[in-house]
């Protein structure tokens, strides 16, 4: 119980891995942003490649609306 309250107190949270969050957001409609990210070392060896979930992007965050036009530019 006390690892529990410490956890939730702490602000620890699962983490979604990359499938998770991919199948949550295409059950929302959206696509899924992929962060690919790779280490270097100082000798310039590079390392594996690590992908992340990023955003999740939906067709409405594209549905935008004209602006309407200001009563100034109208004749």
């Amino acid at each position: 119980m006390a690892v529990l309250s410490a956890c939730l107190l702490g602000g620890c949270q699962h983490k979604l891995t990359l499938e998770e969050a991919q199948a949550q957001c295409t059950k929302q409609g959206g696509f899924l942003v992929i962060i690919h990210a790779q280490k270097l070392s100082r000798s310039g060896a590079i390392g594996p490649d690590m992908p992340s979930p990023g955003d999740c992007i939906s067709p409405d965050k594209f549905d935008v609306s004209p602006p309407a036009p200001s009563p100034a530019a109208q004749p």
